[in-house]
């Protein structure tokens, strides 16, 4: 299974790095996971919005079963970060066309990102809670959820809950035993999604 994970200057790090420590931790432990972070364009580091300059390890391409959108600085209306990143648009019909093939999920106001794209429609939907007025501008039904499943479309609302997104999605594709050993190898408690009936769709 291919899981993308987009970032960009400002990305909020704990919205991308959380989610990738629990899928490379699941590839340690076996998963048949590969698990990248991927920029739009060649980028030699992006730095995230508290300063952190990570390394991307490709350059977005089609063909991810799973792409992960995080979000970052929604609040801010900065240049960098998700805000700045809808106003650009350079993402949004990357993502549109994504949503087509992949299963796509947003972490905090990552949401933004995949609801201007148009991925969210009137779907149930979760982001930042400083976000969620503006989430629900796009058309989105917006619940407080943790971590919301509406079948091919996930996210997660507010920052740390990219941790619990991302354990849900290996206990939806593997299995909850594996999901809650990687829990407790991190010594994390999680929080698994109130409504699991889209998980299916």
């Amino acid at each position: 299974m291919r899981i993308d994970i987009v970032v960009y200057d400002g990305v909020d790090e704990m919205d991308a790095l959380g989610p990738l420590e629990v899928f490379r931790r699941a590839e340690r432990l076996g998963a048949e996971f590969r698990t990248e972070l991927v920029t739009r364009e060649p980028q030699q580091h992006v730095t995230g919005s508290y300063g952190l300059r990570f390394l991307p390890d490709a350059t977005y391409s089609p063909g991810a079963d799973l792409l992960i959108v995080p979000g970052g600085g929604w609040a801010a209306r900065t240049e960098a970060g998700a805000w700045g990143e809808v106003e650009r648009g350079d993402w949004l019909p990357l993502l549109t066309d994504a949503a087509t093939r992949a299963v796509t999920a947003g972490v905090c106001t990552g949401s933004m990102l995949l609801a201007h794209a148009g991925v969210i429609g009137a779907r149930r939907a979760n982001t930042h809670h400083a976000a969620q007025d503006d989430l629900r501008a796009t058309g989105a039904t917006v619940v407080t959820d943790r971590v919301v499943d509406d079948g091919d479309v996930l996210t997660a609302g507010g920052v740390s809950s990219g941790v619990d997104l991302a354990l849900w999605i290996v206990e939806r594709f593997a299995d909850r035993e594996f999901a809650d050993r990687i829990a407790t190898h991190m010594e994390y408690d999680r929080v698994r999604p109130a409504d699991t009936s889209g998980a299916g769709s």
